[in-house]
């Protein structure tokens, strides 16, 4: 016995579906097809990560400068910052390293092995163009570190660049200026001449300026004898507005110096000079090393002038004095005089000193002068004397200087030095 087919089909539609098995409806394909590309998706970054970072193993060590290739106006006291990607060793950096054209200096680690500086024992020069070169090498993981070439141009620090005399000589530290002479001071640059200020000690100096405003002339008449000390503070400027940097100092002096005709002596002549009226005035002094004044008698002075170089005319010449001995055996040299008296020629025999009177063919008496002041020698004579009659006496200098109390401490005299120089031992 059989249903009605229309009875069966209802019964089957009223029956409840039964539960679609977990995990397998359309919502979990696509959630598990999601996790499928996200795994595929890391596993093809992860794989093209490493892909891209054998690439980069590949690649040469780069370097990068803190000065561009081709820069201009680049301090002369800047220092050269080398950066690499990877580290290098400083051994082999220096290996490769070098400047154009060859300045002194050092390479310096600033950070690790990556960063390092190239530090100028002293300032580069002005407006000079230089090459930093590195050549090709392997760093510290046997990388390639790619060379290179870098031009740069150096800018202006205005400076004084020299100071000369009127003839061109140069003027540097120590050296004696003739009184009177001008100074000129060469600039590397037109300056802005309201802005450069030259003193003397405390006292602004009156420059005048050339036209091209690169050099200032400076007069020293009226300044008196002894050291001169010039200097320049930092701040002047030239005209396109660089700034010096660092502050100036010349150390010289005005002394006289004798210009006139003189004949080299193998050791010094120490020439007794009178000083009374009828003396005056004197040949010859100008020309000496020194000139020690000291009381003879009766309130007269009296000179020992000390020569290295005798001029053709020395004189009127007198005695010598006990003083006198001390200071030729301090100058160990040949004493020249008319005569002694009996003290001081016992002195002279106790501690003998070197002495010439007198004497015809290398002395004569002037008609131009009264006697006894009128016994002269010539600058032949002197030396002449000092060959013929003493040709043993060893050759000494006079030093030269300007300390008058270390040398009237030296001699322990109660004397003055009046012309001349005072030289230092």
């Amino acid at each position: 016995m059989s249903l009605p087919t229309s009875l069966l089909e209802k019964e089957r539609t009223s029956w409840p579906a039964p539960p679609a098995p977990r995990g397998r409806g359309p919502r979990s394909f696509r959630f598990r097809r999601g996790w499928i590309a996200l795994g595929v998706l890391v596993a093809l970054l992860f794989t093209a990560g490493g892909a891209y970072l054998a690439y980069l193993n590949t690649l040469p060590t780069s370097v990068a400068l803190n000065i561009a290739n081709g820069q201009k106006e680049v301090p002369t006291d800047s220092p050269v910052a080398l950066t690499f990607n990877r580290a290098v060793t400083l051994q082999a950096l220096q290996a490769h390293f070098a400047v154009s054209p060859k300045t002194d200096g050092g390479l310096v680690a600033v950070s690790g092995q990556t960063k390092y500086e190239w530090v100028p024992t002293k300032p580069l020069a002005d407006l000079t163009a230089y090459t930093i070169i590195l050549t090709s090498f392997t760093d510290a993981g046997k990388h390639k570190v790619t060379g290179g070439r870098w031009h740069f141009t150096t800018t202006i620090v205005p400076s004084i660049a020299s100071v000369t005399m009127p003839d061109g000589t140069a003027v540097t530290n120590g050296l004696e200026v003739q009184p009177g002479s001008q100074l000129t001071f060469n600039f590397n640059d037109a300056m802005a001449v309201d802005t450069v200020k030259l003193s003397l000690g405390t006292q602004p100096v009156t420059l005048v300026w050339a036209k091209d405003s690169r050099s200032a002339a400076m007069a020293t008449s009226g300044i008196p004898s002894g050291p001169l000390v010039l200097a320049m503070a930092p701040g002047a400027k030239d005209q396109t507005g660089h700034v010096v940097k660092s502050s100036w100092t010349l150390d010289t002096g005005l002394y006289y110096r004798d210009r006139e005709h003189t004949i080299a002596l193998k050791y010094p002549a120490l020439i007794q000079v009178p000083n009374d009226a009828d003396a005056v005035d004197q040949d010859g002094l100008q020309a000496a090393d020194i000139v020690f004044e000291y009381l003879a008698e009766g309130g007269i002075t009296r000179l020992t002038a000390v020569f290295g170089n005798a001029p053709d005319l020395i004189g009127p010449m007198r005695s010598s004095r006990l003083v006198s001995l001390k200071i030729a055996r301090h100058y160990k040299g040949l004493l020249f005089q008319s005569g002694e008296s009996t003290v001081t020629q016992g002195a002279a025999g106790t501690d003998p000193v070197p002495q010439f009177f007198d004497t015809v063919g290398y002395t004569f008496r002037s008609n131009s002068r009264y006697a006894p002041d009128n016994l002269m020698m010539t600058g032949d004579g002197v030396n002449r004397a000092e060959q013929h009659f003493f040709p043993n006496v060893g050759a000494f200098t006079v030093p030269g200087g300007h300390s008058v109390q270390r040398q009237r401490a030296l001699l322990d005299l109660h004397v003055r030095p009046r012309h001349g120089h005072v030289p230092e031992d």
